[in-house]
């Protein structure tokens, strides 16, 4: 049986990827250990609330309205070291809650899917306040410093490009697990394309289209492109996924009235991977867990205006592997969408076969195997201690 009773996970809420790969490690985990108690903060919101909710107005309007600041603050903060004034005001952020939720919890592992709380714990264990296992999901194909914390026992990466950035940035081998960005398992079952057809009311012969604009619809002139894509002058069928973006959703739903092609609109939903695994294409930004399920599925990208930072290095990423292309302007999607759609349409099934070189189905359980270890190699020690 593991040494791993209680494990802690901390995340937040801005966008979906953190929480979702939090999830898909709990659900594995419960799965391999059922004797494990897991339980997730979504850390912001619970130490700040008001500030919680200031930084997620001010990131969605950023990456909105002002990517190219958003993304000089990404660069910006890329290279902080750990030592830095700022990072030291980061590292403080909630400590005092932190500490008392640890002493209280007294998990055998905490586990970060975000990098703030990951920073705060590396920091009360500096400090000598609390000595547990430290893990961090990393939740893209990106190296940022804000990630990299000395007293971290175990980092989970993407891919092998990460892996280098992060070696290049001192962080040991042996620490650097390359495991992929965990999605939920729903993701990796088999699916009957025939009944998701018959279930959705699509015909099966002709290419269908899922455009996602991510958990807040925040994805540049979508709209725009949705209304093109419902007159398109070739066979499609369109799947609009407007997530929480109600405007985003009331619009298009007034546009599908006029649509000339099949269509559909929805807001969140929870059935994503029916969707995922029903479509031919999907057009969508490059966050870190939407792209991982792509992957899962096998679904070829047409990735658009992806936000400066840590989503243009996700497209980098899977240009690179072959899985995906990439549209800076309209006008690149228009021409992408002709190629992969109308002129060229075995690229997408070289796209679909390369996913499966790329894709880790067993991300969350390999996750999982290696927390339990991480608490097993500590099981000699008589338990973590908590300062009073």
């Amino acid at each position: 049986m593991s040494s791993l009773k209680k494990l802690l996970i901390l995340s937040a809420s801005y966008g979906e990827g953190h929480q979702q790969a939090a999830v898909a490690i709990r659900d594995a985990l419960k799965n391999m250990s059922p004797h494990t108690e897991v339980k997730i903060i979504d850390y912001m919101r619970s130490v700040h609330p008001m500030l919680d909710s200031v930084m997620k107005y001010c990131y969605l309007n950023s990456v909105r309205f002002a990517p190219a600041l958003y993304g000089w603050f990404y660069k910006g903060t890329s290279q902080i070291p750990p030592s830095s004034i700022i990072q030291r005001q980061l590292n403080s952020l909630g400590i005092d809650e932190m500490e008392e939720t640890l002493r209280e919890y007294q998990p055998d592992v905490v586990l970060a899917t975000f990098p703030t709380p990951a920073g705060v714990v590396s920091y009360l264990k500096q400090q000598g306040k609390v000595d547990v296992p430290l893990a961090t999901v990393i939740t893209d194909h990106a190296i940022h410093s804000q990630w990299i914390h000395p007293f971290t026992d175990a980092y989970f990466v993407g891919s092998e490009h990460v892996r280098k950035g992060m070696l290049a940035r001192g962080i040991p081998s042996d620490a650097i697990h390359v495991t992929g960005i965990p999605v939920r398992p729903a993701f990796l079952q088999s699916f009957d394309r025939e009944a998701l057809c018959k279930k959705y009311g699509l015909r099966p012969e002709i290419p269908t289209v899922l455009v996602m604009g991510g958990g807040y619809g925040v994805m540049g002139d979508v709209n725009q492109i949705c209304e093109e894509l419902f007159q398109y002058p070739y066979p499609v069928q369109v799947i609009v996924v407007a997530g929480k973006n109600k405007r985003m959703k009331m619009q298009l739903d007034e546009a599908v009235k006029t649509a000339t092609r099949p269509a559909w609109v929805y807001g969140f939903v929870s059935e994503v991977y029916e969707l995922m695994a029903v479509a031919d294409l999907m057009l969508t930004k490059a966050g870190g867990l939407t792209i991982s399920e792509a992957l899962a599925v096998q679904l070829p990208m047409l990735l658009y205006r992806p936000i400066p930072g840590q989503e243009v290095q996700n497209a980098k990423f899977l240009v690179r592997s072959g899985v995906a292309v990439l549209a800076r302007n309209r006008k690149q999607v228009s021409e992408h969408l002709y190629d992969l759609l109308v002129k060229n349409p075995e690229k997408r099934a070289s796209m679909k076969a390369k996913a499966l070189k790329v894709r880790k189905v067993n991300s969350a359980e390999d996750i999982a195997e290696i927390l339990m270890d991480l608490a097993n190699r500590n099981k000699s020690r008589a338990h973590y201690h908590y300062q009073h």
